[in-house]
């Protein structure tokens, strides 16, 4: 009979932390702002609804990322 180990942050798939991480910032912005381009200077966390391509993106530190 093999254990059930727990979900802990360190043995989850890299998708759902991004996508854990992504959620919790969402809901933390008080604004989601609508845009045609990618902001300057983004800092880790910035998000931003890209008009062009309809789809919500979330800066990691070093590329954004699409949410869905």
């Amino acid at each position: 009979m093999a254990l059930l180990v727990p979900p802990t942050a360190t043995n989850l798939p890299e998708w759902v932390r991004k996508a854990a991480t992504a959620i919790n910032i969402l809901l933390s912005r008080q604004a989601f702002p609508a845009l045609s381009t990618a902001p300057d200077d983004p800092v880790p966390g910035q998000s931003y609804f890209d008009t062009g391509t309809s789809k919500a993106r979330v800066w990691d530190g070093s590329a954004w990322n699409d949410l869905w």
